[in-house]
């Protein structure tokens, strides 16, 4: 199954990690190597105190420390 992170980079390969608390608009991911991504849910419901809807950021967003940034910048 392929996932898409927070900064729009797909990743395949990957389990669902389960959390101790559920969130709402995210889930966390882990490839074989053990590097976690934070993703999107497809149908993450809009919060009261925020009137936009979270969106992917672009890949040249990510931080230095995002194991694909070299790709991207």
């Amino acid at each position: 199954m392929v996932f898409t992170d927070v900064f729009n980079v797909m990743h395949d390969d990957c389990k669902i990690i389960q959390t101790q608390n559920d969130f709402k608009r995210v889930f966390i991911i882990e490839n074989e190597q053990g590097v976690r991504f934070t993703c999107l849910k497809d149908d993450a419901p809009r919060s009261s105190k925020i009137h936009d809807h979270w969106k992917h950021a672009k890949p040249s967003d990510s931080p230095d420390a995002h194991p694909f940034h070299d790709k991207f910048v």
